[in-house]
């Protein structure tokens, strides 16, 4: 294959491999060059700018300045970074599996203002397809970002201390049940009830003082990456007094290509949407449709994401592991 200049002198090590089993994430330093960090920025700048600011239900769970879930522009060049082999090999090596890209999303700090997501995993965005499926997230802050200093960055928990998955097998589903059952009962129940249940899963005073003694949080220069996977739980770190005035960051998510929808937890996810969707001082809308979006292009229980039309250009979106001898 030919040079481009997304191309990047980097391989994973045993030692990546072996982080990434124990812990569930890995920082990839110098991942990205110059060309690319500038790409993703230019590329964040535009979809912030078609409408990125937080809406009262996304304020009363998280506190971002700016974010875009579901990228709307061309992906011709990040089909063309992905398909850089290095970049095929280094994601393919670390997760043992061939990926799709599923999305894009967004998120920008302000100084002092902004507190971003607490304690979560990611039960929204990787809410519909089976829990048994792979799914991950590459994080690439796109200015630096000191964690002794001005910080601005992330904190996660080692998935070996902690792993996130009862948000998933059961927290999750047992919220939703809870409020439908009050409402059986005729006790009307309401959104900030179901915001503060889902923040309070993992934010209790115990369950933060645990996190927050075995949480690492990283320094990153622009092109170091962190790859981590759905299972990981991690919160948002407040951009402080310092240099920047806005910390922007990109990331993209992937899931493993044998991928199939579940439905059932689709509907978990639509709950509040149906509950409280357009009623009372918060019009919910939630973060991303996706999960809907995808069962309206005709996915049912048990079939395969990656031939959903929902997804464009699905062959493209498909990160295959490289042959060694190619």
């Amino acid at each position: 294959m030919s040079s481009h200049p997304f191309d990047q002198d980097f391989v994973v090590t045993m030692e990546h491999k072996e982080l990434y089993r124990r812990d569930g994430f890995i920082k990839l330093n110098g991942f990205f060059n110059d060309t690319v960090v500038a790409t993703l920025l230019d590329r964040v700048e535009v979809e912030m700018g078609r409408g990125g600011r937080v809406s009262d239900a996304f304020r009363a769970f998280s506190m971002f300045n700016r974010t875009v879930y579901d990228f709307e522009n061309d992906k011709t060049l990040v089909f063309e970074l992905m398909e850089r082999p290095y970049f095929r090999r280094a994601l393919t090596e670390l997760v043992g599996q061939d990926m799709f890209l599923a999305d894009e999303n967004c998120f920008e700090l302000e100084k002092n203002v902004s507190e971003g997501f607490p304690w979560h995993v990611g039960a929204q965005s990787f809410g519909y397809q089976l829990l048994q499926d792979e799914g991950i997230t590459i994080w690439v802050p796109l200015h630096p970002i000191d964690a002794t200093g001005q910080r601005g960055g992330m904190a996660y928990v080692p998935e070996h201390i902690y792993s996130g998955e009862y948000m998933y097998t059961q927290m999750e589903p047992a919220i939703v049940s809870t409020l439908r059952n009050k409402e059986l009962a005729g006790i009307r129940t309401n959104l900030m009830e179901y915001l503060e249940l889902r923040r309070l899963a993992l934010n209790t005073p115990n369950m933060c003082e645990i996190f927050e003694m075995h949480q690492v949080e990283d320094s990153f220069q622009p092109g170091d990456a962190l790859l981590f996977n759905k299972m990981v739980v991690h919160r948002s770190i407040m951009l402080g007094e310092g240099e920047l005035s806005r910390r922007a960051a990109y990331a993209m998510r992937f899931i493993n290509a044998d991928s199939r929808y579940d439905t059932k937890r689709v509907q978990d996810l639509e709950f509040p949407t149906q509950q409280w969707g357009g009623e009372g001082p918060f019009d919910y809308k939630p973060f991303t449709r996706q999960h809907i979006e995808i069962g309206e292009a005709g996915a049912v229980d048990g079939s395969l994401l990656a031939e959903n039309p929902y997804f464009d250009n699905p062959e493209r979106r498909m990160v295959r592991r490289v042959d060694p001898s190619g």
